[in-house]
């Protein structure tokens, strides 16, 4: 069910008004609202920075301004950087992620068939060692906070997890996921016992195939790379039993041109010898010269070249990941102490979070939607926003008048290099 303007009004006062004032008092954060309450300093954190992704504490104060709050820099300073402001923002961040606020795109390509596409990557950010009991990263004293995502591309909802940067991404993968829908995850969630579960739920999927890979031929299992040495031609669309555990799909190998193989190669080399105690075995050279993908989809209804289309979808959420870090300064700040950047971190996700509702309802109906160029029309509107958000018929009407000119906010259509939604729209099974 498509979220309207109204409603998402309703939620966004009730976030950034409702329950930050709640979480303020209750995280310990407010304690005396003489100066400032947990809503106008969650507010003028969220707008200050949507404004600019860089705002100085000056500019800060200002989106403070338009809350009606008076307060110095040196005051708002000593807020951010506090525990209790840590606390308060994070958790209005999780409260936020319960709201759930999606759009409708009615398709006619290759994504019609399916009851929803479900997207899942995870990226990181570095932090100060003094996090690492919180957020702990691969190595001894180092913080990293893992942002889990899993993003429905069809509606536009996602999903965030908060995860200490050494936790690794396969136990951490969504499975129940509706019947009829397809996952597309990258290689780092590949589990047999995750596809098996995904079959019974009626979930399509497809991966690409790790190198370690065995295929079960007869009474063993032989390397992957073997098994294509004893096939014939450069694309091949096979049904296997993949590993020990005997799973059966298809797997879809294509041989890739001789210069991207050579690039590859020299990626694996470098990654090899970065590792200590690591040998590049031959096998993994030889997958270089081949793209795999494994898939439950039926080659009756999904081609080869189809099956590849809806792997490059995958790209799209680390598109969402570059346009959090690059547009919204998400890893990057001005400060050097501890908790004010922990408190920006918060912020900017909650930013991240309230900016991708105004996307959805703005353009994620129009398939060659550009989040980048109607981000910066947002940026534009911040204060707007902010100004209009007490009143809920003025939000209202606030939004209805920004929101319509995002759907102008596109991609070209390319020739050369053909962009995802062409790709996707030609695809038609």
């Amino acid at each position: 069910m498509k979220t309207t303007i109204p409603q998402l009004s309703q939620i966004l006062q009730q976030l950034l008004i409702e329950d930050a004032n709640q979480i303020g008092r209750e995280s310990g954060f407010i304690q005396r609202e003489r100066k400032i309450n947990g809503a106008s300093f969650a507010q003028s954190l969220v707008f200050g920075w949507q404004a600019n992704p860089k705002a100085s504490l000056e500019e800060l104060c200002q989106s403070a301004r338009v809350c009606n709050v008076e307060i110095s820099p040196q005051g708002l300073q000593e807020r951010l950087n506090s525990p209790r402001a840590n606390a308060f923002l994070q958790q209005l961040l999780l409260k936020g992620i319960t709201y759930m606020v999606q759009n409708e795109c009615e398709r006619t390509d290759l994504l019609a068939s399916f009851n929803g596409v479900y997207l899942q990557d995870s990226s990181q950010v570095e932090l100060p060692s003094c996090f690492q009991t919180i957020w702990q990263g691969q190595s001894k004293n180092q913080a990293v906070l893992k942002l889990q995502t899993v993003l429905d591309y069809q509606h536009g909802r996602f999903d965030l997890t908060l995860a200490s940067g050494r936790d690794h991404d396969c136990p951490l993968q969504t499975v129940a996921l509706p019947k009829g829908s397809l996952r597309l995850a990258d290689l780092g969630y590949f589990k047999v016992k995750v596809f098996q579960e995904l079959n019974e739920g009626g979930v399509w999927w497809v991966s690409r195939l790790p190198a370690r890979s065995g295929i079960w031929q007869g009474e063993q299992v032989i390397h992957v790379a073997q098994w294509l040495q004893e096939q014939k031609g450069d694309c091949l669309d096979k049904p296997v039993e993949l590993t020990a555990q005997r799973l059966p799909c298809r797997l879809l190998a294509m041989r890739v041109p001789d210069e991207v193989a050579v690039e590859r190669k020299k990626r694996v080399r470098k990654a090899a010898r970065k590792r200590k105690n690591s040998q590049l075995k031959p096998e993994t050279l030889a997958l270089c010269e081949w793209t795999l993908l494994v898939t439950n989809l039926p080659p009756d209804s999904f081609s080869l070249a189809n099956v590849l289309c809806l792997q490059r979808l995958r790209w799209q959420i680390e598109l969402l990941f570059k346009l959090w870090k690059s547009e919204m300064s998400l890893d990057d700040w001005r400060s050097q102490q501890p908790h004010r950047i922990l408190s920006e971190l918060y912020a900017k996700l909650i930013l991240a979070l309230v900016q991708h509702w105004l996307l959805l309802l703005g353009c994620w109906q129009v398939e060659s939607r550009s989040l980048v160029k109607a981000t910066m029309v947002l940026r534009k509107h911040a204060f707007h926003i902010l100004s209009a958000l007490s009143d809920s018929r003025f939000l209202s009407r606030t939004l209805r008048l920004i929101l319509p000119s995002l759907a102008r906010c596109t991609v070209q259509k390319r020739k050369a290099r053909p962009a995802t939604f062409q790709l996707l729209s030609h695809a038609i099974p």
